[in-house]
């Protein structure tokens, strides 16, 4: 099953146009729903705007309302081919669990400038059960035992004679 890709823009809509004002009305209290794939990855398109170079970087983090901290982060550096198409795609890994989030989009330039930013709600709905990482089991050296020590010690012994 594949999943509509989401655009995103910087743009604000014109106040110009009626129609894009009367989208902007509706837009501004509708929430983004989005389902993860079966690779538990959401993937947004993001439309760069004029003032993107080569080597700026574009973030993007979903942070649950009552949270302090970004439950979902990524980020792209920019590149020619980016610039070109105009472009980029931003994924957001290891989906959990089915939650309301307040999205933030940012674009640094150098020195890591606040070039320009959009925040919006987002509604992530999980991949079936969500994903759980994988149980890495670490086999640790076991110490040699005092048994162990003076078994290999007698052998040591008894092969001297």
């Amino acid at each position: 099953m594949t999943t509509p890709l989401v655009q995103l823009t910087f743009a604000l809509q014109s106040f110009e146009d009626p129609m894009s004002a009367a989208m902007s009305h509706t837009m501004e209290y509708e929430k983004l729903s989005l389902q993860a794939d079966a690779a538990h990855t959401i993937t947004l398109q993001c439309v760069l705007p004029d003032a993107a170079h080569e080597g700026d970087i574009i973030s993007l983090s979903a942070t649950h309302p009552n949270a302090r901290g970004a439950q979902y982060f990524t980020e792209e550096a920019l590149t020619n081919a980016d610039l070109e198409s105009g472009l980029v795609n931003l994924t957001l890994n290891h989906i959990t669990q089915s939650q309301c989030f307040v999205m933030q989009m940012m674009l640094h330039g150098k020195h890591a400038t606040l070039k320009n930013s959009l925040q919006f709600d987002m509604h992530i709905k999980a991949f079936e059960q969500g994903y759980c990482a994988p149980h890495i089991n670490v086999e640790r050296a076991k110490p040699q035992g005092v048994r162990k020590y003076f078994a290999s010690m007698g052998a040591m012994f008894l092969s001297l004679f």
